[in-house]
């Protein structure tokens, strides 16, 4: 490729030394190039050339065509309102009085819930609406919320400020909703501006002190991650330092070789994120709650950056680690009256799982931005069905976060336009994560009355965890159900066509088979070779016991020749125990 990259690459591929790192896991991957792809056909940014993160400048026309759409227009009058109360034409209309994190207490901090509060992602509001309309006026804005940042003005969360934050993890965010901002409203200041602006993230110091090692908290250190990838910490840090150095990548101003050799502890951040974080079907280790921090607040903003800026795409490699970070909440999702439900909801943090304000936000503006288009028309389907009516209803269509750099997100990478395709069409109805031995199922995306059903069959553990499951949880029909018992752990897994059927074979020999394709006369059949609950058959020298879902009934089960019928569905149970469906 000629790109400037080609050294950065070198590097990247062979380890060779980058700039001081703080986190000894942040180490050499020898099979890095496996994890992204190039982008083709790609121009390399140049110096000074802006917007590149979100978008790159020739996709400017056909985002101010979205502006003039229906679903353009509801998103940025969503977006005018959350910057000023009113048009977005003026200054947030009230600040934080807090001058320090955690302002209310250990735990607890000042949040502001009306509309026009100022927040860090404000830069990056009115950043966008300077590029769509051309009006200096939006830059200034920006500009001037810059300013109040690097004053100290803290967020509408307490916890988020440029100036003493309340943590590394909330610094990295910082660094990079106001890189997102800068990057937007480049070209509306004046070099002056840009140098000096762009010098307070390059130079950034936190103020505060990391708390494994008592080091000072910078850029340097956010970029490798002051805390391991198995912590929610390390997405949140090392994803705003990305958007940080790709922001600043080629200024006329920057030490250069300082930010290739940076760049090359991100990308190696960005692989360990989903690697030694994040296992290969979106499973975090420390939990839903903890892995919606981890993900979408900015690490998956961070990799559309990346392929924007430079070319290199980290999701859309073959590999599902990334993807799955967000394909998954629409497999555990439910919606019930306008309300999300997953159920259960392990590790640590749950109330972030379909928060929608901050940790659990993005859930689709920030996905929209990584997915391929196939899964894009997926996504929309759902969200057009079970969340935009009660979204509208709420007025806050499309991203109902009150921090603007999530509608900011929303506006430039929702698919307007692209035709939907119900989820079933697309992906497969269920899914495993090998790294954490987790499990999912789900009959269909049609309504309330979906099922859906999780199993995680170890334990999965970082700072925080997630303890074992003892049964299968089943979620349907509005009701919370177990089945089963899990005595140890899956061993390995087989899946039929799309996953119509599947059977999960356990460590003590056991195996659970999952019928989806209702051709047993149940929306669901259930069967285990192990301890559960339901009707029993004799096949040879095995007990299987049966579960059915979604029938007043339960279809009738005959034994035949060593062979299992139940309806149209046949299976049988090998020497050894293990469930297979014909």
């Amino acid at each position: 490729m000629k790109q400037a990259l080609a050294l950065l690459l070198f590097g990247l591929v062979t380890g060779s030394a980058p700039a001081q790192e703080f986190g000894a896991w942040n180490t050499p991957i020898p099979d890095f190039s496996s994890w992204w792809t190039p982008v083709r056909p790609f121009t390399p940014v140049t110096a000074g050339e802006h917007p590149r993160l979100l978008f790159r400048k020739q996709n400017l026309p056909a985002l101010r065509r979205k502006a003039e759409t229906p679903e353009g227009k509801a998103m940025l009058q969503r977006l005018r309102y959350l910057l000023d109360g009113g048009n977005g034409d003026g200054m947030p209309r009230a600040f934080n009085p807090a001058r320090q994190a955690y302002a209310a207490g250990q735990g607890k901090s000042i949040v502001v819930d009306t509309a026009g509060v100022y927040t860090v992602g404000h830069v990056a509001g009115y950043g966008l609406l300077y590029q769509l309309t051309g009006d200096e006026t939006y830059a200034e804005l920006g500009r001037r919320c810059f300013e109040l940042a690097l004053q100290g003005q803290r967020d509408r969360d307490d916890r988020y400020s440029y100036v003493k934050p309340g943590g590394a993890l909330r610094a990295g965010p910082v660094l990079g909703w106001l890189a997102l901002g800068y990057d937007l409203c480049y070209d509306g200041w004046d070099k002056a501006t840009t140098e000096r602006l762009g010098k307070a993230l390059a130079q950034y110091q936190a103020g505060i002190t990391q708390k494994y090692g008592n080091k000072a908290v910078d850029l340097d250190a956010l970029v490798s991650g002051t805390m391991p990838p198995k912590s929610n910490h390390y997405g949140m840090q090392v994803g705003g330092a990305a958007l940080v150095l790709l922001a600043l990548h080629k200024e006329p101003w920057v030490d250069q070789a300082r930010i290739d050799s940076l760049l090359e502890v991100s990308g190696r951040s960005m692989v360990h994120a989903v690697t030694q974080g994040f296992g290969d079907g979106g499973y975090f280790a420390e939990g839903d709650g903890t892995g919606s921090m981890a993900s979408h607040i900015v690490y998956l903003t961070a990799l559309q950056a990346w392929r924007n800026a430079m070319g290199m795409d980290f999701v859309n490699t073959g590999r599902p680690n990334v993807r799955m970070t967000a394909l998954k909440w629409i497999y555990l999702t439910v919606v019930r009256e306008g309300k999300p439900e997953v159920w259960p909801i392990r590790g640590g943090y749950p109330h972030n799982v379909w928060g929608r304000t901050l940790s659990g936000a993005g859930y689709f503006s920030s996905a929209f931005g990584i997915l391929p288009s196939e899964e894009q028309a997926a996504f929309s389907w759902f969200y057009n069905r079970f969340l935009l009516k009660p979204d509208t209803q709420a007025g806050a269509p499309y991203e109902p976060s009150v921090y603007p750099q999530f509608v900011v997100s929303a506006f430039v990478n929702w698919p307007v336009g692209l035709p939907e395709r119900n989820p079933a069409e697309v992906l497969p109805l269920c899914y495993r994560d090998s790294v954490y031995g987790f499990y999912a199922w789900r009959n269909r995306w049609q309504d309330e009355n979906d099922i859906v059903i999780t199993a995680l069959t170890k334990p999965a553990r970082g700072y925080m965890g997630a303890k074992a499951d003892t049964a299968l949880h089943i979620l349907a029909y509005s009701q919370h159900l177990t089945w089963g018992r899990l005595n140890s752990e899956a061993r390995d897994w087989t899946r039929y066509a799309k996953g119509e059927t599947s059977v999960v074979r356990f460590a003590d020999g056991t195996s659970v088979g999952v019928d989806l394709s209702g051709r047993s006369g149940a929306a669901v059949m259930l069967v285990s070779s192990g301890e559960a609950q339901g009707e029993r058959v004799r096949v040879g020298q095995h007990t299987l016991t049966f579960r059915f879902l979604g029938q007043a009934l339960p279809p009738t089960i005959r034994v035949r020749n060593q062979q299992v019928w139940v309806g149209k569905q046949r299976l049988s149970v090998t020497g050894d125990g293990r469930l297979v469906f014909e």
